[in-house]
């Protein structure tokens, strides 16, 4: 077992994003905590059913969001911090435009 050893096919870009997660079920804010064009990891607080096809919207900026569609890769409870635990999910990307990917892409670049 190699541990360390990222095998992302694209690197995830660090982010403070907010997001909505459209389920069957509802709308479930939280903040993305990384993205790349093949997925995310998102930070939420609600209880939430999170199987099944997902609708992801991500605040960029105020003039730009980013739209893609997409399936839970994991899910689980995390403590950073010895005191807080947040729920979180990695979504793998399904559906993403070409124009969202570029934005994506073009992100690591600014860094």
């Amino acid at each position: 077992m190699s541990h360390g050893v990222d095998k992302r096919l694209h690197p995830r870009i660090l982010v403070n994003w907010p997001v909505v997660i459209l389920t069957s079920e509802g709308a479930i804010n939280g903040e993305t905590r990384n993205i790349s064009v093949g997925g995310a990891c998102i930070q939420y607080s609600e209880e939430a059913d999170l199987n099944g096809e997902l609708h992801i919207v991500f605040e960029h900026s105020e003039q730009r969001s980013i739209s893609v569609n997409g399936r839970k890769a994991w899910a689980g409870n995390f403590n950073i911090d010895g005191k807080s635990v947040f729920s979180g999910v990695g979504v793998r990307f399904t559906e993403i435009s070409r124009e969202d990917r570029e934005l994506i892409s073009s992100l690591d670049k600014d860094i």
